[in-house]
């Protein structure tokens, strides 16, 4: 697994090089951090306005979001935990608080927090089941998860694919496949409550094509199943 991730991240033309090179390069020139509306939505209401003390994300990468914390809230305690050694690597020269492991180590961390973060990583995740059992160990009373993954019901956005074209990552990349229904599902199983669920309205923004044109007239009409879900759910 972790070689699978340094080739991802860190082979030329890597297939997640603007995570890890070019969103680096932005934060060592000082730019203003740039996360997406809605992440920056949903902080703002569940870790900012809410007076969050203490956030750990799973998959911190090279340290953006740590970054974007500290940048809104220094006093908030973060600690992220990456997988990928050079990730790891360049998350630690930008000063932040950041452990070369997988999500196991939260088991042996002697501190929990009020927010669990994961953008875009759950679906990675080879243990699921032991993944949530420490997510729920790892949060105080009333903490809250905080993630974002692909939408498996994209897929219906196109009713003339291939066979078996998800419209995602396939393994051994992604992993677990989720929807609007079937993550409050999971979450809810592991004792989590008020979970909330939103999806990302519109298609990204591809002018070149005629699949973005007819995907936003379909999102006008609540047709549209957008291709990300934003996901919060309370311990």
């Amino acid at each position: 697994m972790v070689t699978l991730y340094d080739k991802l991240y860190n082979n030329n033309s890597a297939k997640y090089e603007s995570y890890s090179i070019n969103e680096y390069n932005m934060l060592l020139r000082g730019e203003k951090i740039k996360i997406g509306h809605n992440r920056s939505r949903v902080l703002e209401k569940h870790v900012f306005n809410s007076k969050k003390k203490s956030v750990l994300e799973i998959g911190s990468g090279i340290g953006l979001m740590g970054a974007y914390i500290r940048s809104k809230n220094a006093d908030i305690k973060y600690l992220g935990i990456e997988i990928d050694k050079e990730a790891y690597q360049k998350s630690k020269s930008l000063n932040l608080n950041t452990i070369n492991s997988d999500f196991k180590i939260m088991n042996d961390l002697d501190e929990s927090f009020d927010v669990i973060l994961l953008w875009e990583v759950i679906e990675h995740l080879q243990d699921l089941k032991l993944f949530m059992e420490l997510a729920y160990k790892k949060l105080n009373k009333n903490g809250k998860i905080i993630l974002s993954t692909p939408n498996y019901n994209k897929i219906l956005n196109y009713p003339k694919r291939a066979k078996d074209h998800l419209y995602q990552d396939a393994p051994p990349i992604h992993l677990n496949f989720f929807t609007k229904n079937n993550i409050i599902t999971i979450f809810e199983a592991y004792n989590f409550k008020n979970c909330k669920v939103k999806l990302k309205r519109f298609p990204y923004l591809n002018l070149k094509s005629f699949e973005f044109y007819k995907n936003v007239c379909k999102a006008i009409f609540n047709a549209y199943q957008g291709s990300t879900i934003f996901f919060v759910a309370q311990k």
